[in-house]
């Protein structure tokens, strides 16, 4: 299905056939849950939309003419980025001198799981992908997104860290991929013999921020004169913006550029990409010293050179890379795949928090090195460097790691202050300083900037690797946010380094001191014999305990850093172990450098709030803002950084009523935010959504700008499923969907043994497109100690679930939750009863013959109901075989189950959570007051006589099935659409601050 299509044809879908994973009934008329509509960031329309304003003598086009388009600010706030690239701190102090300063590495990849749509953008899947090592990363591909449409909250990751990210990739292939119309978008010219369209695409990545375009031209239309002359206007026309780092990547079937560098590279006329030379037999190209010599001799430069490695193996030539100075001066691009990354697809858990452990754990194996400490790295090898768990090896464990090659990367300068919450960007919940305020949530606009080396863990000021104590990204518990970070290990009297971030911070002001905070766990007054750590530019390190906790919960201490002074430069940030402890366990959610420097933010205006997803009792919204203040530096582009306005961040707030309390629910950088699922405390609570912007200082706020949601009739919405064992649907951005819909699912399950057996039957895939059923309704009795067997059979298809795993989970422990313990490797507690099927290959038997296993009910499974749950995920993407969350091209189905029996039931797993109601927000005190936006009215419609009838409805956009806008409104009292074609239509309504949408078929 084109893109254009997908988003509104699944609208569609929901409103006809049920929103995915519940029933038609869980929905409002004016609510859908599709969040994102990107239908119209096609391209060439967008190229045309640019060119015609510039006809009109602006860089970008009005509100109104993306509206035109059917392009509204709800969705172009999640494709900008308002965060500057920051700039790296000069690498001539690296870490391992060893390494070519000016080495960089270009990761070729996708971002999360499928193309183009939705995939990256925020969501309520926490079980998602937050690639994290962007301090070793120069750029990065957004391999599975077309042209101007990669996410935001993406480039504001990159963007913190100092990454260059495209804004997504055309493919030019031989085979059948039509590039007619984007090579006219190439070719065509003014009068003047100008291009026409190079100052358009110029002014569309101006404007939205993203950092260049990224070719997969495996065809030769790269070396025609007039495609290199327009690649090289590209650049031209960047420069003279102010455009500096601007990338137009290249990845062709040449490994090598000394036959035609003009058209790979560039020649003393300018520059026409950055290129990746194509593998040879998916290893390095054994052209990378050729390449630099004629790149050095064309341009003076072999910048933006990458020799390409195929990482469907990590069994490559990397002893290869420094063979020679020139090989050393070639950069390092990793590619792998179109749709999915390779980490991502490679990685596996028994549950999501195990997976997002886990790829958090190869990510740091794959770049510091197989002991995740770049000064402890395995020798260079060749061969052995596994992507999946052999015996006890670990994957990459025998990996150099490509810090071997590439020097890290720190943009963490200017001054103070400087703050890290340890967010990677998602979370089971969001905690607001350690207790629950919402749901789960991925955003990768909340990920905090990463920590420079991935671990630097040394003796005391040596550049001495020491083990003794194991840090790491955590979701067992967070702070603010939904992650922190773990120490683990021994606590010695000599103690342990732990150096998070090179930087190059200045004390503008006096009193500097440290925010941090710590969690044990452990009754009563424990030492934390935790110290923060700074180095001065001087070389002096300086010492601050934390000191004690006083109980099990979240504190924060704030620490007074004498010895640092106005005007001091800080240079490396970091965390110190020292005590005696065997068995040292420390969780850290917050750490901030700090001094008395003050700045005010600009004031948030102009909040709008989109309804998705609404019950009796909870609510899913998506709203978008902007500030007071206009842009400086690409003013010519109306995008006003963040920096410019004093802005660190935004807060998103709730609260119940004009005088209620006030939770925060959420953060970003984006001038946007999804949440999903906000629980109310009654089902007459009046739901206010606020948002302010955190200042530069991180203690000033601006006012807070609140948008009353009026309530839809309580006897239209739904009852809220309460279900808490989470959704296990197919994701529907991955590749093959589709065809999974068609032809992997269930027809027969069935059991022997138990007190009450299923006989569950299908004779045709699902309708609502989430490959998941719901049949709780049949139920599995059984007793403690009693032995079942079940079978299951799939629909025979050629394409079927015989490419899939399959696994079994049941609630043993009554938690309403699976535990992740395989049942093979720890009976005691796993809930899982079984995994079968091959890895990368099929199991033709589910479909031909069936499966059949036989598991005993453990004799302490805690009496009551539970439930068994059974997936299919394809074999090909092991990350996603989970019990909950997202699988690829699988099927999932849920069963009823009620065990009895007498003996001593097993214990149900302890929240360590911090309980109660969070605190309100910092600063309410301080902050001015706000705008209160009470809307009072919902908006609709009805459909009478070919008449569209509105109700409170200020503005609307009638869309068709196929994703095209028919008519944008303003005002509008009544239409006829009795032109209209029969079919489906969506119809999205504002009302002064909430968008709300309905669906009528004519």
């Amino acid at each position: 299905m084109k893109k254009r299509h997908l988003i509104i044809s699944a609208m569609v879908c929901c409103s006809v056939m049920g929103t995915p994973g519940t029933a038609m009934s869980q929905m409002s008329e004016t609510a859908t849950k599709e969040v994102y509509d990107f239908s119209g960031f096609v391209d060439v329309d967008l190229m045309e939309l640019f060119y015609n304003a510039l006809q009109k003598g602006r860089n970008y086009p009005t509100e109104e003419e993306f509206a035109a388009k059917g392009i509204l600010p709800s969705d172009i706030a999640f494709i900008r980025s308002h965060v500057r690239k920051a700039q790296i701190i000069d690498r001539a102090n690296r870490l391992l001198p060893d390494t070519y300063e000016k080495r960089d590495l270009w990761m070729n990849i996708p971002m999360s799981t499928g193309k183009d749509g939705a995939v990256g953008q925020p969501t309520t899947n926490f079980a998602d992908d937050v690639f994290s090592m962007w301090n070793y990363t120069n750029l990065f591909g957004s391999w599975n997104h077309g042209f101007f449409s990669a996410p935001g909250a993406w480039v504001d990751a990159a963007h913190k860290n100092g990454t260059n990210i495209m804004s997504g990739i055309k493919f030019f292939e031989s085979w059948g991929v039509d590039s007619g119309e984007w090579n006219r978008i190439i070719s065509e010219k003014n009068t003047d013999g100008t291009f026409k369209y190079v100052k358009p695409m110029i002014n569309c990545l101006m404007y939205f921020g993203a950092d260049g375009i990224n070719y997969n031209w495996e065809d030769t239309g790269y070396t025609n004169e007039t495609t290199i002359a327009f690649n090289k206007a590209l650049y031209k026309e960047a420069a003279a913006c102010g455009f500096d780092n601007f990338h137009l990547g290249l990845y062709t079937a040449m490994s090598s550029i000394v036959g035609n560098p003009n058209a790979l590279f560039g020649d003393e006329t300018g520059r026409t990409a950055h290129t990746m030379l194509n593998y040879a037999a998916s290893d390095f190209s054994y052209n990378m010293g050729a390449s630099v010599r004629k790149a050095e001799e064309v341009m003076g430069t072999s910048e933006g050179l990458y020799a390409g490695v195929w990482i469907v193996s990590m069994d490559r030539g990397w002893s290869r890379l420094n063979a020679t100075d020139d090989d050393k001066r070639c950069g390092i691009c990793l590619w792998g795949e179109h749709n999915a990354s390779r980490f991502w697809t490679y990685n596996s858990g028994a549950d999501a928090y195990e997976a997002q452990s886990n790829y958090q754990s190869l990510l740091e194996r794959a770049f510091s090195g197989g002991n995740r400490n770049p000064l402890n790295r395995p020798e260079i090898s060749n061969t052995g460097n596994n992507w999946e768990k052999e015996g006890d090896k670990l994957p990459l464990s025998t990996f150099a790691g490509l810090a071997t090659w590439i020097p890290e990367r720190s943009a963490i300068q200017g001054n103070l202050p400087f703050a890290t919450y340890f967010n990677l960007g998602n979370g089971d919940r969001y905690n607001y300083k350690g207790k629950k305020t919402a749901g789960a949530w991925y955003n990768m606009a909340n990920q905090d900037r990463v920590p420079t080396y991935r671990w630097l863990v040394t003796e005391p000021e040596t550049l001495t690797a020491s083990d003794k104590i194991q840090p790491e990204f955590s979701h067992d518990d967070a702070y603010t946010g939904g992650s922190c970070l773990k120490l683990t290990g021994e606590a010695t009297s000599t103690g342990t380094d732990i150096v998070l971030f090179q930087t190059a911070l200045t004390s503008s002001a006096s009193g500097a001191y440290a925010n941090i905070a710590v969690k044990s766990g452990k009754e009563g007054n424990n030492a934390t014999n935790l110290y923060v750590i700074l180095k001065k530019q001087d070389g002096t390190w300086l010492e601050f305990p934390v000191g004690e906790t006083t109980g099990t919960t979240w504190q924060e201490k704030k620490i007074m850093l004498s010895g640092i002074n106005q005007g001091d430069v800080i240079e490396r940030i970091g965390l110190r172990v020292k005590g005696s402890d065997d068995n040292y366990k420390l969780y850290v959610g917050k750490l901030e450098i700090n001094d008395n420097v003050k700045t005010v933010p600009a004031n948030v205006q102009d909040v709008v709030v989109e309804v998705k997803e609404e019950t009796k009792t909870s609510l899913s919204i998506k709203a978008n803002w902007k500030l007071d203040k206009a842009a400086e530096d690409r003013a010519d582009w109306d995008l006003l950084f963040n920096d410019e306005a004093n802005v660190d961040h935004f807060e998103i707030l709730y609260k119940n009523g004009e005088e209620g309390r006030i939770s925060e629910i959420a953060r970003t950088t984006q001038w946007a935010v999804y949440v999903g699922d906000i629980i109310f405390e009654n089902a007459d609570d009046q739901p206010f959504i606020g948002v302010r912007a955190v200042s530069t200082d991180l203690k000033t706020y601006s006012p807070i700008e609140w948008v009353e949601v009026a309530r839809a009739d309580q006897d239209a919405l739904p009852v809220r499923d309460d279900n808490s064992y989470g959704i296990s649907q197919m994701d529907p951005n991955c590749e093959g969907a589709d065809i999974a819909r068609e032809q992997r699912y269930v027809t027969d399950f069935t059991t022997v043994g138990a007190t009450q057996n299923i006989d569950y039957h299908a004779d045709g895939p699902q309708t609502d497109g989430t490959q998941y059923v719901n049949a709780t309704d049949k139920v599995l009795k059984v007793e403690q100690g009693q032995e079942v067997t079940l079978t299951i059979k799939c629909a025979d298809f050629s394409d079927g679930l015989k490419y899939c795993f399959a696994g079994g989970w049941m609630d043993l422990d009554g938690s309403g939750t699976f535990n992740p313990d395989p049942i093979d490797e720890n009976p005691a507690q796993g809930e899982r009863l079984f995994r079968v099927g091959n890895i990368r290959a099929a199991t033709p038997e589910f479909q031909t013959t069936g499966i059949t296993h036989t598991f005993t009910i453990p004799e302490d499974a805690r009496p009551g109901n539970s439930r068994l749950r059974i997936v299919f995920s394809d074999a090909w993407f092991e990350g996603s075989f989970l019990p909950t969350g997202l699988h690829a091209k699988g099927f999932s189905i849920d069963f009823g189950v009620e065990i009895s029996g007498d003996n001593e039931p097993r214990p149900a797993p302890a929240d360590t959570h911090d309980q109660g109601i969070a605190e309100e927000p910092e600063g309410l005190d301080q902050t001015p007051e706000g705008i209160n936006n009470v809307n009072s009215e919902v908006s609709s419609f009805y459909v009478a006589d070919n008449v569209i009838n509105f109700i409170n409805v200020d503005k609307a956009w009638i869309y068709s099935v196929d994703g095209g806008l028919v008519k944008y409104l303003t005002n509008p009292d009544k239409y006829s659409v009795a032109d209209f074609a029969n079919g489906a239509y969506i119809v999205r309504m504002q009302y002064g601050k909430v968008i709300r949408s309905g669906k009528f078929v004519k």
